[in-house]
């Protein structure tokens, strides 16, 4: 009963105890939060150095940015079947008209490009191998401006390759070969650059590229000098472009033409006469990669009433309409390329006379008529055939890309074999004209390049040239040292670029 009665007791007065009681001690402050770093940012991107095959120097929001450029190209030449000199000529001497194995200076070039808010690019390089010539404005290679906001439609202004053949518009850097081929660089377009404008692009999926330009068509470093216009242009189909993804080859798989279309006027007859040698404005000769000479627009032609030597110039007259077809076909390692190209060139002939300071009245009505055409199959052995810029000069100008940290360097191995073949008549001319007739050249090119790096290449050419023969051959072609030969040619290069 008392132990009842006290439980009862305590359970009344439990409220009040637990009013009376202390508080309880305050719970422990929490830990101090672990310090944390923020995290690592990505490197920037530096402000000079090496990405995508470019040497660069670049602001930080790429506003600005320059790319240092240049060439080094240092032939050897052998000729290994010289033959006899004339029996009238001391052997090796001026006179001889053999072929002399040298060692040269092909190119030295110094240059920078550039490209401005991103929309502006530019390119300037200047020629040290080589002094200009007479009547030229300098000694500038290549100096130009691209205005590119939409890959559909660019605008090219300055001098630059003329848009016409694949070749034309390939660099030296990156040529199969050491020198474009005769069909190119002597037959079709010997002049190689010119200044004036272009509009040039590629249309969706990249099936179809075009350029049209309008230029002074008077050559590289010269003005305008009969107030005619060269017109160019150059049309590629690449049909498998659209489903190339990452597939390099096939959107360099194309067939396409050029067309060329210019009128002189009287383009000798205001240039110093030269009763020695080649004269200002004289149509260009065509010689073989080596230099043996097919075909001179300037050459002894009779004397006159007095017994004085005539010496005949032809010179670009009236209208000059080209045109040409190519193909390219690579299959990954491998393929083939295609060029034709034919010509039609009205020309004038004047006449020059030792002692006289006028040339003769011109002789109008001629022409020079004819086709060329080269085959050529390449393979890559060994390396990678991809880091260098596709032949045909379709990719436009190379800009820096998002920075990648330089690679080991890459590099390849490519073979290549040619054969060309050069036809063509110069008619029209008087009765008897030393020029008048027909020229002719086969062509047999082998090519090694080796490349230690996209910048630095090692090549080796083999050429054997056979030079027409026949009783329609012209006069001065028959007095040619190599008419009816075969000439053999080593050609050895070190090429260094930027």
């Amino acid at each position: 009963m008392k132990r009842a009665l006290a439980s009862l007791i305590l359970l009344a007065a439990a409220p009040l105890l637990a009013e009376e009681a202390p508080p309880a001690a305050p719970a422990p402050p929490p830990p101090p939060p672990t310090a944390t770093l923020p995290t690592a940012l990505a490197p920037a991107a530096p402000l000079a150095g090496y990405s995508g095959g470019l040497f660069f120097l670049r602001d930080p929001n790429d506003w600005f940015i320059a790319y240092p450029k240049g060439r080094l190209q240092v032939d050897s030449y052998l000729f290994v079947n010289r033959g006899d000199a004339p029996a009238d000529v001391v052997p090796n001497s001026a006179a001889d008209p053999r072929l002399k194995d040298t060692i040269f200076v092909r190119r030295a070039r110094v240059g920078v490009a550039g490209t401005f808010i991103k929309h502006f690019d530019f390119y300037i390089e200047g020629e040290w191998a080589n002094a200009p010539g007479a009547g030229s404005t300098g000694s500038v290679a290549d100096a130009y401006i691209v205005i590119d906001y939409l890959p559909w439609l660019k605008l090219q202004l300055g001098q630059f390759n003329a848009p016409f053949t694949l070749e034309n518009r390939t660099s030296n850097n990156t040529l199969d070969f050491m020198e474009r081929s005769v069909t190119v660089r002597s037959f079709g377009i010997p002049q190689n650059k010119e200044q004036g404008a272009m509009l040039f692009g590629w249309l969706p999926s990249n099936a179809v590229y075009y350029s049209a330009g309008v230029f002074n068509g008077d050559g590289q470093n010269f003005r305008n000098q009969d107030n005619s216009p060269l017109i160019l242009a150059r049309v590629l189909v690449a049909p498998l472009a659209p489903w190339a993804r990452d597939r390099k080859w096939m959107n360099d798989v194309w067939v396409g033409g050029s067309f060329w279309w210019s009128r002189h006027t009287n383009l000798g007859g205001f240039v110093a006469p030269n009763a020695s040698g080649g004269a200002q404005n004289d149509l260009a000769g065509m010689s073989t990669q080596g230099g043996a000479p097919l075909f001179s627009s300037s050459y002894g032609n009779g004397k006159d009433a007095d017994g004085a030597a005539i010496r005949s110039h032809l010179a670009p007259n009236g209208d000059t309409i080209k045109w040409a077809i190519e193909a390219s076909l690579p299959i990954k390692r491998a393929g083939l390329r295609f060029e034709l190209v034919h010509s039609s060139q009205s020309l004038a002939e004047y006449n020059d006379i030792p002692g006289q300071l006028k040339r003769a009245a011109p002789v109008s009505g001629a022409h020079l008529d004819g086709t060329a055409f080269y085959v050529e199959a390449f393979g890559w052995i060994l390396g990678d055939v991809n880091f260098i810029s596709t032949p045909g000069g379709v990719g436009g100008f190379a800009k820096l890309k998002p920075f990648e940290p330089a690679k080991e360097p890459r590099f390849g191995l490519m073979l290549a074999a040619k054969y060309e073949r050069i036809v063509f008549d110069v008619t029209g001319l008087p009765m008897g004209d030393a020029g008048q007739g027909h020229y002719a050249l086969d062509v047999v090119e082998l090519g090694v390049n080796a490349w230690a790096t996209r910048h630095v290449r090692l090549t080796a050419n083999y050429i054997a040239n056979l030079f027409g023969s026949g009783d329609d051959a012209s006069p001065v072609f028959k007095k040619n040292f190599f008419y009816g030969r075969a000439e053999h040619e080593l050609l050895f290069r070190v090429a260094v670029n930027l």
